[in-house]
């Protein structure tokens, strides 16, 4: 499959912010009318991350995206970044939507496995692909009819140290 391989193109230095900032706008476009609350936290201290632009954004993108759908165009979705320990980055995106049952978590990162009713079932095993090839991991934790947390983790050798 395409999206098991790493184009051509450079890894860089992102800025978390910024990246975060750019998903939201290409997920939720101002013309776009909407009840959604999308609230973002950063810590003060987020070093740049290592990774392709590209790859990062659809990390972002798809989570966001599935989000959004999730809420049905009424909710909130909050994204949170943080250094946990060493450099080592944790960004979350939750939304307070219905939810993902037990029966389905297992198989929500398999390719083609979709609960939308267009979906590819691409978004997830995208996430999770170009999440764990810069040596990061993904999990998830859901409440019926509370909400989703994705969390992402990059290990230090996927971030830059403040001091370089």
């Amino acid at each position: 499959m395409g999206y098991a391989q790493l184009t051509e193109r450079r890894v860089e230095r992102l800025n978390v912010r910024e990246e975060i900032q750019r998903a939201l706008d290409r997920v939720f476009p101002p013309a776009l009318p909407s009840d959604l609350k999308v609230e973002v936290t950063c810590c003060d201290t987020l070093p740049p991350l290592l990774m392709q632009r590209s790859h990062f954004g659809e990390v972002l993108g798809n989570l966001l995206t599935n989000a959004r759908d999730a809420l049905n165009g009424r909710g909130q979705i909050r994204i949170h970044a943080t250094l946990l320990d060493k450099d080592s980055l944790e960004i979350s995106v939750a939304d307070d939507g219905p939810g993902i049952p037990d029966y389905q978590r297992d198989q929500i990162f398999e390719p083609y496995f979709s609960t939308k009713e267009k979906g590819t079932g691409l978004g997830l095993a995208i996430v999770r692909h170009n999440t764990e090839i810069y040596g990061g991991r993904v999990d998830v934790e859901s409440t019926l009819g509370k909400g989703t947390c994705f969390r992402l983790r990059f290990p230090s050798k996927s971030t830059m140290s403040l001091s370089a």
